[in-house]
């Protein structure tokens, strides 16, 4: 885990649901698993990338006042956006890219397949309600980044 930073390539990652032990990451070409969990693996890659967990997602809340499943901002240059299905907190939580995401249709009650740029397409168990607030936030977020980005120069 401590090599690992995520980058571009990220779909999602989540805790394993058969070694409970580990997280595992799924990107455009290849799944990986290693030790750990996966908010204070998200913790790190935001140290990573020069920010804590906390400021990037008191920065959301300040901004839009979304205080609950609060996307991330990881980097803000290569605008990666990450968001959850659940409460960070708990081991059903699929933290996703949603940068790589194409589009989302809603699949059987409390699931979604998740359509991803490359030809990826995952079902997770999320209800379709769930994924659509979440995009539409990380909509509004990636407006602010622009916007910021254009008043930089």
């Amino acid at each position: 885990m401590r090599d690992y930073v995520i980058n571009e390539e990220l779909l999602c990652f989540t805790q394993d649901t058969i070694e409970k032990d580990n997280i595992l990451v799924i990107e455009k070409s290849k799944r990986l698993t290693f030790k750990g969990n996966s908010l204070k693996f998200l913790r790190r890659c935001c140290f990573c990338y020069g920010h804590s967990y906390n400021i990037q997602r008191q920065f959301v809340i300040d901004h839009f006042n979304y205080y609950i499943k609060t996307p991330i901002i990881l980097s803000e240059y290569n605008k990666i956006i990450l968001f959850p299905t659940a409460s960070p907190e708990s081991n059903k939580c699929i933290w996703l890219s949603y940068n790589n995401i194409e589009r989302y249709v809603e699949a059987e009650k409390n699931y979604t397949e998740i359509y991803f740029k490359g030809g990826k397409v995952l079902k997770i168990r999320a209800p379709y309600t769930t994924i659509d607030n979440q995009i539409t936030k990380c909509i509004k977020i990636e407006k602010l980044l622009n916007s910021l980005q254009y008043t930089e120069m």
